[in-house]
C-alpha cells in the first residue's frame, strides 16, 4: 500500500513538472494530439462497450487503427521523445497524465465512449498523412498540450518630437542661464 502511494506522488510531482516544462511547437502539438488521441481509442477499448454484441467490439478497431498507423505511431513516438529532451520534462510522465485524463473523463463525461466510436470511424476511413492534422481538431484534449508562446517582433517606442514651443522655452532659458554665468 505505502509503495503504491510512494508510486503515485512521484508520479504527480513528475506530472506537474511535466506541465510546466515542456511547451510545445505547432509541429510537436500535431505529434501530441495524434498521441492522446491513440490514448482515449485506448481507454475505449478497455472501457466501453457496444450495446448490440454482434456489433464490432472498440478493440477490434482499436487493434484497426493501431495496425493501419503503427508506422505513423512509431515516428509519433520518437518526434515526442525528442520533444521531451529538447523542452524538458519526461515522455513516460507524460503519457501517464494523459492516460490518467482519459481515464477519469471516460468515467466522468457520458459522451465519451461514443466520440471515442466516432472519432474511430472517421480515422479508420482516412489516409496515414492526414491523421495528425484530424487529431487537431477531434475534440479530444489540449490539456495537456500547452503551446509555446510566440516570441513578437520587438518593437521600439519612438520618441516624440519635441514641439517647437518647448525647445524655444528650453534655449531662451539656458541662454539667459549662460548670461547671467557671463555678467
Amino acid at each position: 500500500m505505502s509503495a503504491s502511494v510512494l508510486v503515485i506522488c512521484l508520479a504527480t510531482f513528475g506530472v506537474a513538472e511535466a506541465r510546466t516544462t515542456a511547451c510545445f511547437t505547432p509541429d510537436e502539438a500535431r505529434a501530441a494530439h495524434l498521441r492522446i488521441m491513440q490514448q482515449e481509442f485506448n481507454v475505449a477499448a478497455l472501457n466501453c462497450r457496444t450495446v448490440d454484441p454482434t456489433d464490432p467490439t472498440f478493440s477490434g478497431r482499436y487493434n484497426d487503427f493501431v495496425g493501419k498507423f503503427g508506422g505513423k505511431l512509431q515516428e509519433n513516438a520518437v518526434a515526442l521523445r525528442q520533444h521531451f529532451s529538447r523542452a524538458g520534462g519526461n515522455f513516460d510522465v507524460w503519457m501517464t497524465m494523459v492516460a490518467n485524463d482519459a481515464g477519469q473523463r471516460v468515467i466522468t463525461d457520458a459522451s465519451y465512449c461514443q466520440q471515442a466510436w466516432d472519432n474511430l470511424d472517421k480515422v479508420l476511413a482516412m489516409e496515414t498523412q492526414d491523421v495528425e492534422g484530424f487529431a487537431v481538431t477531434a475534440g479530444v484534449s489540449h490539456a495537456n498540450v500547452p503551446a509555446c508562446a510566440q516570441a513578437s517582433p520587438k518593437v521600439q517606442k519612438a520618441k516624440a518630437p519635441k514641439s517647437k514651443a518647448k525647445a524655444k522655452d528650453k534655449s531662451a532659458s539656458s541662454g539667459s542661464a549662460a548670461v547671467a554665468k557671463a555678467e
